[in-house]
């Protein structure tokens, strides 16, 4: 039975849907700025306002993908595919190629003809797929976005927010593929049939510009202007900006992720002096190997941290080093923002029980 070692710093309080406010100015018409392990907005203009949002609608084609889909399968390209307008892989009718190998056409060089194929290659149809997107995004809680088609073309009923695709984009990177794949520079992908190999450059140049880039997605229609979703890691903390028709997209992402970063503050906690007691071992307690868990948070959250150490009311002999022994849980609110194991520092070996000879034995042994 585990039980609650230790629930201190706080009592628990609904999250705010802004840290702070600050002076930012941007070119766009709607932006949103999010820290992606809190869930709390940290600049928002328009945030909420409908808009079309162009290829940036990939970043969901790719999760349903990668959650209803088969990467190792291979596709045979239809018409269909091959012929829708836009930007494009270069797929042609009746090429074979793997799932895998669009998807990575689809985030790095945004091809439409990727996002159709993908969208057949799951559901059997593209309506079947948009369905598919519309219950993702009912069920992440993005009331303000709705999908006409997998490639982000323009249709008066396919639009989002910026905060609703800010908050997708946090989900989204959740999933490792997807994180790796939006974060490559460059790749390269093989076709089946005809056997060929496709050099691929990602059309996102803060990859290669800002410091901790790690994504997301570009996007553009004359309907949506320029849409950019990028987000940033440093010190284990995740950034988010979108903005969406945005002329000066790439310098108002790096002054909001810069400004974001700047806003956020290191946050410890120490365990020096957790101990955990042991039963049937001469070592009593055991320490933990971590002595400190800190990581980085919006400044104007790190007095609303609770904090939750579960753990077991004694061990059992034997343990051993780095055995995991115990849980560490951050909290603002009813949310988890951090989890990590903690292990032990040392081995604790089980006792060896003596047997002490009785008198009467040993009368009745002598010699």
């Amino acid at each position: 039975m585990k039980r609650l070692l230790a629930v201190l710093l706080c009592c628990a309080l609904v999250l705010p849907a802004f840290v702070y406010a600050r002076a930012l100015e941007t070119s766009a018409a709607s932006a949103a700025v999010l820290d992606a392990a809190t869930g709390a907005l940290m600049y928002a203009k328009n945030e909420n306002m409908r808009r079309s949002m162009a290829s940036t609608t990939k970043i969901m084609t790719a999760l349903v993908v990668l959650e209803n889909g088969d990467l190792d399968a291979v596709y045979r390209v239809k018409k269909e595919d091959a012929s829708i307008e836009g930007s494009s892989l270069g797929l042609c009718e009746a090429d074979r190629i793997s799932v895998r190998a669009l998807l990575y056409g689809l985030m790095l060089v945004s091809g439409n003809d990727a996002a159709h194929a993908l969208a057949v290659a799951v559901c059997g149809s593209e309506k079947s797929f948009v369905d598919l997107m519309n219950q993702k995004a009912a069920g992440l809680g993005l009331n303000d976005t709705h999908f006409m088609n997998p490639a982000g073309l323009t249709h008066k009923e396919h639009y989002s927010t910026a905060k609703d695709m800010a908050y997708l984009t946090a989900y989204a990177l959740s999933n490792k593929t997807f994180r790796k794949i939006c974060a490559l520079s460059d790749a390269q992908i093989t076709f089946v049939q005809p056997k060929k190999t496709v050099y691929l450059h990602n059309h996102n140049k803060l990859l290669g510009t800002y410091k901790g880039c790690i994504g997301v997605k570009t996007g553009y229609t004359l309907d949506a202007g320029r849409c950019l979703v990028s987000a940033a890691e440093r010190h284990g903390q995740t950034i988010i900006a979108v903005t969406l028709d945005d002329g000066d997209d790439w310098s108002d992402h790096e002054a909001m992720l810069d400004d974001a970063f700047r806003a956020s503050k290191r946050y410890s906690f120490d365990l020096r002096n957790i101990r955990i007691p042991v039963v049937g071992s001469e070592v009593q307690n055991i320490k933990l190997s971590t002595s400190e868990i800190s990581f980085y948070l919006p400044r104007a959250l790190c007095n609303k941290v609770e904090v939750s150490i579960y753990a077991p009311h004694f061990l059992y002999a034997p343990v051993k080093e780095k055995q995991p022994v115990a849980k560490l849980v951050f909290r603002i609110g009813d949310k988890v923002i951090k989890t990590y194991p903690l292990y032990s520092a040392l081995d604790a070996a089980r006792q060896q029980t003596v047997q002490t000879e009785s008198i009467w034995y040993k009368l009745f042994h002598y010699g």
